[in-house]
């Protein structure tokens, strides 16, 4: 029977025309210079940042270095919060988090201790979780069952694993074996209440190096899930990512995916079978992931459907940058906000994508980052090619994002044994690329007469028809 697979462009399909560029807030280190801020956190209504005024025009007349700052997103409301190494000395914030209502973050007075802040300069105060070690450099900091979890350096081993209930003194985390393993961490996550680690131990390091570990609090017992790099090499696990009831991470450049056993955790399948490596920058996006990869075509940015397990690429550079290179997403709405590279250069701007398609919402504004929402605006780092990296703004209400024509385009019949056709407002040069569920591309062209003509074998496919520089994406069944 003759189906017709229907697509509305007007909820479908977007299309940013005429966007407002990114807004300079307020250049903290006037001229070329950089202030670059970064850690750029969302706290009671405010952002708090790292920022460098070398000028002093900022911070009293004085070069404070990199220290604390302040905004409310204005001019007159951005402020150097505390000068933590006095002088020409940075503090250096990082580690930042939230807990128990106080924002912490790490940061260095000659030793790098841990802070906390009602964002005061008063009430910016360091919290010394091992008064007996002088620096202990909290980091990886996660809040898991309202206890804190964090690395600590110690006397007998850097980066162990750490837990503070913000009342108690902190302690090294109890270890049931009793054999005095030392515990060395580098990721932290929480996953099915437990805490999943990438981490080595003095007794198991030997045998299998640094690879995937739970530690349950509630018996102080570490385990190893899986020995990834075989013998004694590193796994290189990083980007811990939870998603659909399943613990996604990078090791050794490839997407694996683990639901806390041996047995389950493994390579993403549709991953392993399109050849991706690179992969980076991985983000929950409506229970499905976002993530930088390369299967051959430069770092581009994917997303998996956590259900069906399909891999799909959404962004495809031509130019003279073959990578894309994907990051510092935040989630607006029903799109995601993040800096990408577009075919011609490097720099780094703007882009959106709906899990769909992409579209680049600025060119002038180049080497953004640290993106974050606040009362619905968007606030970053960026350079605008004059004042050098500066704190900037992006409204998304301004991008003048409009539906395109809406027109109803039909794909029949469906399912299909040869020929497909088109139907609707298509454009005369409508390009079109098809892909298998493992997202590698079997068949591309150009319409003929509004059809396409296939040999594909039995099963399920996505077309992608693009045209006017939009890409609306269609599952295809055949016979």
């Amino acid at each position: 029977m003759k189906t017709l697979y229907t697509l509305l462009f007007s909820i479908a399909s977007i299309v940013a025309a005429g966007a407002q560029a990114p807004t300079q807030i307020i250049d903290i280190n006037p001229g070329s210079g950089n202030s670059a801020p970064t850690n750029i956190t969302v706290f009671n209504g405010s952002l708090f940042f790292s920022a460098d005024d070398t000028s002093g025009t900022n911070s009293g007349g004085v070069d404070v270095s990199r220290e604390p700052w302040i905004s409310d997103g204005t001019a007159t409301g951005t402020s150097l919060l505390k000068d933590i190494n006095p002088g020409t000395g940075s503090s250096s914030p990082f580690n930042v988090f939230q807990f128990n209502n106080e924002l912490y973050f790490t940061a260095n007075d000659g030793d790098s201790e841990l802070w906390k802040t009602d964002l005061t300069e008063a009430g910016t105060v360091k919290v010394d979780l091992f008064p007996s070690v002088a620096g202990d450099v909290p980091n990886n900091a996660i809040v898991f069952n309202d206890v804190v979890y964090l690395t600590t350096n110690q006397a007998d081993g850097n980066n162990q694993l750490t837990e503070w209930d913000g009342t108690n003194p902190a302690q090294i985390a109890p270890n049931s074996s009793g054999n005095g393993e030392i515990t060395t961490v580098s990721e932290i996550a929480a996953y099915n209440g437990l805490l999943y680690l990438y981490m080595e131990t003095t007794v198991d390091e030997p045998a299998f190096g640094r690879e995937l570990y739970s530690y349950n609090p509630a018996t102080d017992t570490f385990t190893l899930i899986k020995d990834i790099a075989s013998g004694n090499a590193n796994s290189g696990i990083s980007g811990f990512t939870v998603a659909n009831n399943l613990l996604y991470f990078e090791a050794q450049g490839d997407l694996w995916q683990s639901d806390g056993t041996e047995n389950n955790t493994i390579e993403v399948p549709a991953a392993a079978t399109l050849g991706m490596n690179g992969v980076n920058n991985i983000y929950n996006f409506n229970n499905d992931l976002l993530f930088e990869g390369d299967n051959g075509a430069g770092d581009q940015l994917w997303i998996l459907d956590t259900a069906s397990g399909v891999i799909t690429q959404i962004s495809t550079n031509s130019g003279t940058n073959a990578n894309h290179d994907p990051s510092d997403y935040v989630t607006v709405g029903n799109v995601v906000y993040y800096r990408g590279e577009d075919s011609d250069d490097t720099s780094g701007n703007l882009f959106r994508t709906d899990g769909i398609t992409t579209r680049q919402i600025d060119n002038t504004i180049i080497d953004i980052d640290d993106l974050v929402l606040l009362d619905g605006l968007i606030y970053m780092e960026g350079d605008n090619g004059s004042d050098g990296k500066e704190l900037f703004v992006f409204n998304p209400a301004t991008a003048s994002i409009k539906p395109v024509n809406k027109q109803v385009l039909r794909m029949y019949p469906n399912p299909s044994n040869g020929v497909v056709s088109f139907s609707g407002d298509l454009a005369a040069d409508a390009a079109f690329s098809i892909y298998d569920l493992g997202g590698r591309s079997v068949l591309e062209g150009k319409l003929q007469n509004n059809q396409l003509t296939h040999n594909l074998t039995t099963g399920i496919y996505f077309v992608e028809l693009q045209q006017t520089g939009i890409a609306t994406k269609m599952k295809l069944i055949v016979e």
